[in-house]
């Protein structure tokens, strides 16, 4: 064979090769975009406030699917709506894609109360406010140490044990020492849950 022949069926061998390579690489791309169903977006919708099925058709209507995955509890919404989306209403997603839905629940979640007797005022009310408690109101009585934490109460008066496994959303008062040996309410607050709550 001569040394010309080799060089040109070399060539050919080679540009074979190319073009056979760009194929597969385009036809791997339009397989991409298919299955990733590359610049087909939706919007997700608004579903907050609607039911767990009424949720679930509309976004099945939108070509999405809709999963709940948690619940909290909002007084003041009806239990077993919707109250947040994830990923957040607005924005684009791709079609097929699961919503993750975060429900009302039909009473406030139960939460352990932390152990906040002998420590500051400023400690404890820290630490009820990490652990999930929002309705708490200081309120001062006699005690020979200023600023310490001597117990817990609820909204009715009952003492609160540490370790009591209570609603989120009950009202607590914080038992905390004013130094002075008298009984007095918080001058900052009324012992009223209002403005004054954590």
């Amino acid at each position: 064979m001569k040394q010309g022949n080799f060089g040109r069926i070399l060539l050919k061998n080679i540009l074979l090769a190319l073009g056979i390579v760009l194929v597969l690489v385009f036809v791997v791309l339009k397989c991409l975009d298919f299955y990733t169903r590359h610049g087909k977006e939706v919007t997700v919708p608004d579903v907050k406030g609607l039911s767990t099925v009424e949720a679930q058709s509309f976004l099945t209507n939108q070509g999405l699917q809709g999963v709940v995955v948690d619940s909290t509890f909002v007084k003041n919404k009806p239990s077993g709506t919707i109250l947040e989306t994830i990923p957040p209403v607005g924005n684009r997603v791709k079609a097929g894609r699961t919503i993750y839905l975060t429900i009302n629940s039909h009473a406030a979640r139960l939460l352990t109360v932390p152990e906040v007797t002998d420590i500051s005022q400023r400690q404890a009310l820290a630490m009820l406010k990490s652990s999930g408690f929002e309705r708490v109101v200081v309120k001062s009585v006699s005690g020979a140490y200023e600023n310490l934490v001597v117990g817990l109460e609820d909204g009715r008066g009952k003492k609160v044990e540490e370790g009591a496994r209570i609603a989120g959303d009950t009202p607590l008062y914080l038992l905390v020492s004013n130094g002075i040996g008298e009984l007095s309410e918080d001058p900052e607050n009324d012992g009223e849950f209002g403005e004054s709550e954590l």
